[in-house]
């Protein structure tokens, strides 16, 4: 946690843990009062053998903190369980962001050569493959080159990744995380909301944003250019500038 002022909290995605926010953390830590966590079975969380959900988790975490309301700023999974955590406890939500998010019941389409490569190498125990093939589908985005980035961040998100990995083959549970189904509820979603979407991410990213458009009334939907999925890393200024201008407002409305 750090600065003062409205609760912000980072969400992290699916590949890391709260770690890839370090570069929004204290910018945004200027103006609101930012919380980042690990998510059950990410960075330093353990992975439960119970059933769970992470937008209980998050409620429990609020509470902890003696926070009423928060605006949400969820990445990917973070985003899928900004939300659920919305519609189960929309009196809790100030506002949302939903970055490049997945949807909980959602049938994702595109995905199948991606998740045959990560089956196959995992099915080997070869984790560089396995890293290396979630960088390509996150970070390099579906298509693009490894060379599109530069390459000291490219090796740092990889790095990320690869602790990841490492840390995931460790916790040898498997629990069933409980959600909402809520690509069938979007349009129950009255907090104000921002959709940022990357250029270069996976044709699903695209189909999401465009369901989020059309299903959250009021929402506004910005596209980011030149940037795959992990758009925060990628594109730190230009993303901080779309998030705080958005926070801003909603602020001082």
């Amino acid at each position: 946690m750090a600065g003062d002022g409205p609760p912000v909290i980072l969400m992290h995605p699916g590949q890391a843990g709260l770690v890839l926010w370090e570069r929004q953390f204290l910018p945004f830590a200027r103006s609101y009062r930012v919380i980042r966590y690990d998510a059950r079975g990410f960075g330093r969380s353990e992975r439960p053998d119970e059933v769970f959900s992470h937008y209980e988790d998050l409620r429990g975490l609020l509470d902890h903190l003696g926070i009423e309301r928060a605006s949400l700023v969820g990445l990917s999974l973070g985003g899928r369980t900004a939300i659920d955590f919305a519609l189960t406890h929309p009196s809790n939500v100030t506002s949302l962001v939903l970055v490049n998010v997945g949807i909980s019941g959602y049938k994702f389409t595109g995905l199948a050569e991606y998740f045959k490569a990560i089956k196959d190498a995992a099915d080997r125990g070869d984790r560089e493959t396995f890293v290396e093939v979630s960088l390509r589908q996150w970070f390099d985005g579906p298509g693009q080159p490894a060379t599109r980035t530069a390459p000291a961040l490219r090796e740092e998100v990889k790095r990320l990744m690869r602790e990841h990995t490492e840390q995931a083959a460790r916790r040898d549970t498997r629990p069933r995380v409980q959600e909402v189904g809520a690509v069938e509820r979007l349009g129950e979603i009255a907090a104000p909301t921002l959709i940022v979407e990357s250029a270069l991410d996976a044709p699903d990213a695209h189909a999401i944003s465009a369901l989020l458009e059309r299903s959250i009334r009021g929402s506004r939907r910005v596209v980011i250019e030149d940037a795959a999925h992990l758009v925060n890393v990628e594109r730190p200024d230009e993303f901080a500038r779309v998030v705080l201008d958005f926070l801003n407002a909603v602020r001082d409305t």
